[in-house]
């Protein structure tokens, strides 16, 4: 299928109607909902800023006493939960932005273990400048570790693409073309959820999960990466600038024009989408009605007489 077919163009959606055009403003309260609970996690990181904060009075009064063990464990204590809340507010960031599909993949780095481990660090240093034993001080850290977890939860890990090996493939070259590729999808879900047109929503919702049944297609047999390169590196880019573009540009100021020439990019879209899934199962089916002939050709040859 040819580009022109397709209508996978920025042209089609970057030329503005006609001047005069009536335009509505309205609120896109479910993408707006969606950066929200994306977001949200990220300001929990405040309360590892906030909560230590009398530590910062007990240092202060060992630093004036001249107690400079009180002062060591008070002060480290601060620095260890402050250094939590920087690792949690980062893993969190990065967490969000990657289910807004602003950036591809998740950071190698486990921030929010790391935050829990600093986290129990700075319990048990808080709970020996309090005196305790240390068995006291660290059941204090095991607690503030198993808070941390509660609270914030675990790091946020990507599902796995699992490969089927098949000779004479590049099984590391077709993981990256998956992985932007998902990247891609979540892209497109996250304009999609900014839009204000429920029907837009839908149907963009609809192209995603084709998408999602394609790459998992590919997963399956990655020999298909080949056969589907026009849909990994034409029609799926395509479908993700103009689904950002419109949500740039349309995504509050609606004209019915654009909006009648989006909907039928979409149109074209879920249909080009279609297509090359078609054609991927179609091919799996003929393999598998080769590969039983073929077999049934040799158990009538070599079977018993």
């Amino acid at each position: 299928m040819k580009r022109q077919q397709t209508g996978l163009s920025l042209d089609a959606v970057s030329r503005i109607a006609a001047p005069g055009a009536p335009k509505r403003w309205t609120s896109p309260l479910s993408g707006a909902l969606r950066r929200g609970r994306a977001w949200a996690p990220a300001t929990k990181a405040a309360a590892l800023f906030v909560l230590p904060a009398p530590l910062a009075l007990a240092a202060l009064a060992a630093l004036i006493a001249g107690d400079l063990v009180e002062f060591g464990l008070s002060g480290g204590a601060l620095a260890s939960v402050w250094t939590a809340g920087a690792l949690a507010w980062r893993g969190a960031v990065a967490e969000a932005r990657y289910l807004l599909g602003e950036q591809p993949n998740l950071p190698r780095i486990p921030f929010k273990l790391l935050s829990a481990t600093t986290t129990a660090g700075g319990a048990t240093l808080a709970a020996f400048a309090g005196d305790h034993t240390a068995a006291s001080a660290l059941v204090f850290g095991g607690l503030g570790a198993a808070g941390h977890l509660a609270f914030f939860g675990r790091d946020l890990r990507p599902p796995r693409i699992r490969i089927t090996t098949v000779d004479g493939v590049d099984a590391g070259a077709v993981r990256r073309q998956l992985e932007q590729a998902y990247g891609r999808l979540r892209r497109i879900e996250s304009a999609a959820l900014s839009l204000t047109v429920p029907e837009f929503r839908e149907r963009l919702g609809r192209v995603t999960r084709i998408g999602r049944d394609v790459l998992a297609e590919i997963e399956h047999d990655p020999r298909d990466a080949v056969r589907a390169r026009r849909f990994l590196n034409l029609y799926l880019e395509s479908a993700e600038q103009i689904a950002l573009e419109y949500a740039r540009t349309n995504g509050r100021l609606r004209e019915p024009q654009v909006e009648e020439r989006f909907g039928r990019l979409l149109g074209e879209m879920e249909r080009t989408f279609t297509e090359q899934h078609r054609r991927l199962t179609e091919r799996d089916l003929l393999s598998l009605d080769v590969d039983m002939e073929v077999l049934d050709a040799r158990l009538k040859q070599h079977g018993p007489e």
